[in-house]
């Protein structure tokens, strides 16, 4: 995730969703103090407005970057998200879900606040690149999470002002089972730009960010005791690992010691005999394989397929597998039928990548279960 990518927010289009949901638009509208609105609040009028934006209003700017962020989460998968996070959130209005996702995004954001923060961080958390395990010396549960989300904040400020200079982080936190999820939204802006049509084609008005610049994920499992860290500075990462064990669980060397950095164990695959096994209901396939071969000319080869292990049979590559090197695999891995699969991708640099806003747990039970990380 680290350095988030972000999509130009073509307002034309996300506003033409608003046909027959105007009110909706009145009513965001209304929520921000800003100099001569549009009257009425219609999608023409408010297109209109945001081309001639007023420079330097601070509420203005607010009234955009709300739009900018209901936009974030106006796609298919960040409706699912909605859908979820109203679900756990225990929500029920009438027509709710009916709504085009456009219009249900900023209709959370005005009426439901908490769910439209669980369904963006349920979005942040799917977009997590590459983590590392680690192993607490012992199961343990957060005493007071509320207190401790507090002091892992304060103490991250601290460290960040110190190495930085400037403690601006926002701590956001959510739970899937036994897993508690946290996001360091690091609070440096960048520039934003909001794709407009006009008579003459399109312009790009350039604006302040509305988005942090970078955000970090960590992930704890009071099942198992494992933390997983997400961040792109490996000495960003140790301090993070202490100053959670430290708030969270009153000890700084939590996570520390001989054994506690789990790694992936990727060998596992080129055994002749290995299986994905999964359970009832659940199906697992590896659906891409990269490995070198210790050959002449060091060749490395990459193998995409809906199903790689049936590929590499196929053409005779299997028995001969067992000498490769692996660099990298992608396994596909489904919850039942219906469900859409999770691309579980394993580096042999120790990293693993995967959708973590959801079953996390269960992908790391698997994992330990085919005996592809360390337990």
């Amino acid at each position: 995730m680290s350095i988030l990518k972000h999509r130009i927010f073509n307002s034309d289009h996300f506003l033409d969703k608003f046909a027959g949901h105007e009110a909706v638009l009145e009513r965001h509208l209304a929520r921000w103090a800003v100099p001569n609105p549009p009257v009425p609040v219609t999608i023409a009028s408010l297109k209109d407005y945001l081309k001639k934006p007023p420079r330097g209003n601070e509420p203005f700017e607010h009234m955009v970057e709300t739009l900018y962020q209901a936009y974030d989460l106006s796609t298919k998968q960040g409706h699912e998200f909605m859908s979820d996070a109203i679900e756990q959130n225990q929500v029920e209005k009438p027509g709710l879900h009916d709504l085009p996702c456009e219009v249900l995004a900023l209709t959370l954001q005005i009426d439901e606040p908490d769910v439209f923060t669980l369904a963006t961080n349920y979005l942040f958390a799917s977009k997590v690149d590459k983590f590392v395990t680690y192993k607490g010396r012992e199961s343990r549960a957060i005493a007071d999470l509320p207190a401790a989300v507090l002091r892992f904040k304060n103490k991250l400020g601290a460290h960040f002002e110190k190495i930085k200079g400037t403690d601006r982080i926002h701590v956001d936190h959510f739970t899937d089972e036994n897993t508690h999820n946290f996001i360091v939204y690091h609070e440096r802006r960048m520039t934003a730009e909001i794709e407009l049509k006009t008579e003459e084609g399109s312009v790009v008005v350039k604006s302040r960010n509305f988005r942090p610049a970078r955000q970090d994920f960590i992930a704890y499992n009071t099942k198992t005791g494992r933390l997983e860290i997400e961040t792109p500075i490996k000495k960003e990462r140790d301090l993070m690992r202490t100053a959670f064990a430290e708030a969270c669980l009153g000890e700084a060397d939590f996570f520390s010691g001989t054994g506690a950095e789990i790694v992936t164990k990727l060998q596992e695959l080129t055994k002749t005999d290995f299986v994905l096994k999964a359970d009832d209901g659940h199906t697992a396939v590896l659906r891409e394989i990269v490995f070198t071969l210790p050959q002449l000319h060091a060749p490395r080869i990459a193998i995409k397929s809906k199903d790689a292990f049936a590929t590499l049979g196929l053409n005779t590559l299997r028995d001969g597998f067992a000498g490769a090197t692996l660099k990298s695999a992608r396994i596909a891995l489904k919850f039942g039928e219906r469900q859409r699969a999770k691309g579980i991708e394993l580096g042999s640099n120790n990293t693993i990548s995967f959708n973590r806003a959801t079953r996390s747990a269960e992908v790391i039970s698997y994992l330990v279960r085919w005996g592809l990380i360390v337990e």
